[in-house]
């Protein structure tokens, strides 16, 4: 029986469609007419009507919503509209307390957005990566930088207050000041929300394809690009609270927030992940073989894992650790029954001890020295 707390669940859908790969891009996505996104579209109207058959849940409460990519925003209000009067069948959307939909500056429509607020829609993630017309084009995005501008103020005109700009650092063939740059231009527009990350080279892309001729910067001018990024974002009113993550008063992304506090979570789509009463999910890449399993009645799953014992308790303490605040001792027992330090105390201790943590009797954080080494010192509690 699927656990739902008393305020709903997070639910992601992912649109897995682009108008071209990026350079960098290790998610799933397919080039794809539109003939092909509205059969998708039924898929996941199926994938909807094969879990709740499965599992014989009722009405589900959803407290965010996150469609993401791809390129969702390649959808028309139509085709959003039809989705979410299909959802709202099986799905309780009125607790909505925020809707986020991912978008391209290149799709950035007034009329389209408009319509997309007359939905529901109260939040937009624009993928910017940077102002740089050159280093844009070596990321093989399809926009340039007078293109994101245009984007913003149309994200305005259409009626959004809550807008995140993605930006990345660690770009081939930029400096510091180039980064910095970018960063200064994406603070300017006033967005409500930053997401500011490093660059990294996946297998399966066309970068790791030419790593070997591919400039980047040395580590320590990516280390430099990060903290001055973060001392640039604090001076112009900006909170960290996540590793990548920076907000204005109130504006924290509260779907992202569901995730490192390892709340209830449903993911529909191709490689969309789920996280319910303990259970880990992720659905198979391939979308054929996603189609193919829905087709037979199946759920399209290629990972399916109860998660339990240290396994479950090591994994809640990583992903709050992405959260400026921690690990909280208090929720942790609430939680668990037990303390952190009643279970890794031998962790906690080597990592205090060598300054990759900060504790106290409220719980443990990263230091300054710890976020730099995040992904190294998280491999501690598997």
């Amino acid at each position: 029986m699927i656990q739902k707390n008393r305020e709903g669940i997070s639910l992601y859908i992912h649109i897995p469609f682009c108008r071209r790969k990026c350079h960098y891009c290790d998610f799933v996505s397919f080039i794809a007419d539109r003939a092909e996104l509205k059969r998708y579209i039924s898929y996941l109207k199926k994938e909807t009507e094969i879990f709740f058959s499965r599992f014989s849940v009722g009405e589900i409460p959803v407290k965010t919503l996150y469609i993401g990519g791809g390129t969702p925003s390649l959808m028309e209000s139509e085709d959003l509209g039809d989705l979410l009067d299909f959802l709202s069948k099986s799905f309780n959307l009125f607790p909505l307390y925020e809707f986020t939909i991912e978008a391209n500056p290149e799709t950035l429509d007034l009329l389209k957005f408009e319509e997309f607020k007359a939905i529901g829609v109260n939040r937009v993630s624009m993928g910017a990566q940077s102002f740089n017309d050159r280093t844009l084009n070596i990321l093989g995005r399809i926009h340039n930088a007078h293109r994101i501008y245009e984007g913003f103020e149309v994200l305005r005109r259409a009626g959004f207050d809550n807008i995140n700009i993605d930006l990345m650092f660690n770009l081939p063939e930029e400096r510091v000041e180039d980064t910095l740059s970018s960063l200064r231009k994406a603070i300017e527009l006033s967005p409500e929300h930053i997401s500011y990350y490093s660059l990294t080279i996946e297998e399966g892309t066309f970068f790791y394809d030419i790593k070997d001729s591919l400039y980047l910067p040395a580590e320590a001018e990516e280390v430099r690009e990060y903290k001055q990024g973060i001392a640039l974002l604090k001076k112009s009113g900006y909170h960290q609270y996540e590793i990548s993550n920076f907000a204005s008063e109130g504006k924290r992304c509260l779907h992202n927030i569901a995730y490192w506090e390892s709340l209830p979570y449903l993911g529909l789509g191709v490689s969309a992940g789920s996280f319910i009463g303990g259970e880990r999910t992720r659905n198979v890449s391939n979308l054929s073989l996603y189609y193919d399993k829905l087709c037979h009645h199946e759920m399209p799953y290629e990972l399916r894992e109860k998660l339990t014992g240290v396994k479950l308790k090591g994994e809640y303490i990583m992903m709050s650790l992405r959260l400026l605040e921690g690990v909280n001792n208090l929720s942790y027992y609430n939680k668990f029954g037990v303390f952190p330090e009643e279970d890794f105390a031998d962790e906690i201790a080597y990592l205090k001890e060598y300054k990759f943590l900060s504790v106290d009797k409220y719980g443990f954080r990263f230091t300054k020295r710890g976020i730099l080494l995040a992904n190294e010192v998280m491999t501690f509690f598997i």
